[in-house]
């Protein structure tokens, strides 16, 4: 994680989850900490799918030729979601406050990745 290499550099921060204050890796991160963990089975019953609490169960619909482009897009905004909002609370000194402001930032890197989706996708965005 950025923070592991940070540490190479003998730059110092915590290893603990921004989030939930549990000990961070990626699993953690993305699937794991609660914060995850209320995102996932909103895009699940959106979809209508089983998404588990690993990337393989991400990465699965990755692979059907197109016709999960909806989901696929969803479940990158969240990854990268995620991600970003964590990296902005380390080094942007950004404050947690609630998951809203983690739904607010993936609502908007939809709206500005929709016009990437083809149009059988796009409305189920």
């Amino acid at each position: 994680m950025t923070r592991d290499n940070l540490r190479k550099r003998h730059i110092i921060k915590p290893l603990d989850c921004v989030f939930c204050s549990e000990h961070e890796t990626k699993s953690h991160l993305f699937f794991e900490c609660v914060v995850a963990k209320n995102v996932w089975p909103f895009i699940a019953d959106h979809f209508k799918i089983q998404i588990g609490t690993d990337f393989e169960s991400v990465a699965r619909f990755w692979v059907s030729n197109k016709k999960n482009s909806a989901l696929n897009m969803v479940s990158s905004a969240v990854l990268w979601c995620l991600w970003k909002y964590r990296n902005s609370i380390i080094f942007n000194n950004t404050i947690w406050t609630s998951i809203s402001q983690v739904w607010r930032l993936i609502l908007r890197t939809l709206k500005f990745w929709v016009i990437l989706a083809p149009k059988s996708g796009s409305a189920r965005l």
